[in-house]
């Protein structure tokens, strides 16, 4: 019994990973329109509700995939994995418009054992790049940019799609106080883009022109992890952590097309192909980057900080005039537990958590670079009678200017996520 209990969680497991895998993203932001999308920021809860700090967090009852050096601490035959979804609201803001979005997705499905007592193991989906937006813009007689000689017209700018990562990973530690590890990832994916001109004087004509472009991407990514773990006095604990990743091309195909629409009166529409264009085994270089960060804790305390940088103006994404900047981030967070041992008072094991972050995108937006600034909050319910914990976790914050950017988003983000430990391949001694 206690065997086919772990099968069947196995097989939904399974399946998980495959609506995680096969399912459409929704995401709505104007950001998202330049590079290969927004590259979201770590969605598990416990994270998340902490600035996002990863780099320095050594936890038996996580997945931190950011930095696959902490695989290696898994307990013997304890089997971990995290499942979360994520909302975001967002209230977006221009020089004369404003509008408000909400997005419900999938997040992340990570899975992570022990193989032997010194080498862990993890395997999952999470979303790399996100892209999702509609923007309409006209150009009337009383616009300056009006041209008597073209006349009035509309553009409509669309975007959907995105970029999965499926991360496959392992951790060895070495001298019980340093831990090497390394992510072999695949990322698949597509994005759609779309670009209309609408001449608003001629209608019934092809006074309509679209251009239609759609990327593929399909290769494998690597990068590496260190983890160098102390005990300092008594039961507090520093963890000093570095990532990296080199410069690395990545396949790229383009399908473009160019055509002209007219619409009849009686509301039927006809296109006219303009030009057609394929081009397969394109290259995208994903830059180098570094990032490194440190948490020291004890029972009840836990307290982190983490920056990284990585080199996008060294970047080649193809036929995109986009410019990429270098960017940086900053966050740091903490998490207090009133006292892990008092189980009779449920209050006193649930995990509190706070952070903040700052960063600025890969990409500029009318010459200046966008930043990101945010606060989050959390907390972590146990499970009785289980080593699983309910997570939640909340950010808030704004990126982007009006003044400088033409736009800013304010936002509010909520991860729901679960930790489930169980102890796998493990026969009862009785029944």
């Amino acid at each position: 019994m206690y065997k086919n209990r772990h099968i069947r969680i196995f097989i939904v497991l399974l399946a998980l990973v495959s609506a995680t895998g096969n399912s459409q993203t929704t995401f709505n932001s104007p950001f998202s329109l330049k590079g290969i999308g927004d590259l979201p920021r770590v969605g598990i809860p416990i994270y998340s509700a902490m600035g996002g700090i990863t780099i320095g967090i050594r936890d038996k009852g996580n997945v931190n995939y950011i930095n696959p050096a902490s695989y290696s601490i898994r307990d013997s035959m304890l089997f971990v994995f995290n499942f979360g979804v994520q909302g975001k609201g967002a209230s977006l803001s221009g020089q004369n418009t404003s509008t408000k979005t909400f997005d419900l997705n999938l997040n992340h499905l990570i899975f992570s054992f022990p193989v032997t007592r010194h080498l862990g193991f993890a395997f999952g989906l999470v979303p790399y790049s996100y892209t999702g937006y509609t923007i309409k813009e006209k150009v009337l007689k009383d616009d300056p940019l009006y041209n008597k000689d073209v006349g009035q017209l509309e553009y409509l700018f669309r975007g959907e799609g995105g970029v999965t990562r499926f991360v496959t990973g392992a951790s060895l530690e070495l001298l019980n106080h340093v831990s090497i590890g390394f992510n072999f990832d695949y990322l698949f994916g597509q994005i759609n883009k779309s670009h209309t001109m609408n001449f608003l004087d001629t209608p019934g004509t092809f006074n309509t022109t679209m251009l239609e472009r759609k990327a593929i991407v399909s290769d494998f990514d690597y990068d590496i992890g260190l983890q160098y773990s102390t005990t300092l006095r008594e039961n507090n604990h520093l963890v000093i952590g570095m990532i990296a990743g080199n410069n690395k091309k990545i396949n790229y195909s383009v399908e473009q097309l160019d055509y002209a629409i007219a619409t009849s009166s009686d509301g039927k529409m006809y296109k006219d192909t303009i030009a057609y264009l394929k081009i397969f085994n394109q290259k995208f270089t994903l830059p180098f980057y570094i990032g490194l960060g440190f948490t020291f804790s004890n029972d009840k305390w836990l307290f982190g900080v983490d920056y990284k940088y990585q080199d996008w103006s060294k970047a080649e994404l193809p036929y995109s005039h986009d410019k990429l900047t270098p960017t940086h981030s900053l966050c740091s967070g903490v998490q207090f537990i009133p006292n892990p041992r008092d189980f009779r008072r449920y209050w006193k094991i649930v995990r509190y958590r706070m952070g903040a972050h700052y960063e600025n995108a890969y990409f500029e937006v009318n010459n200046t670079p966008v930043k990101d600034f945010g606060i989050s909050f959390g907390v972590g319910f146990p499970i009785p009678l289980s080593r699983s914990v309910l997570n939640i976790s909340w950010e808030s914050g704004w990126r982007g200017s009006i003044e400088k950017n033409y736009v800013r988003e304010q936002y509010n983000i909520i991860n729901f996520g679960i930790s489930i430990n169980s102890f796998w391949f493990v026969k009862r001694k009785y029944k």
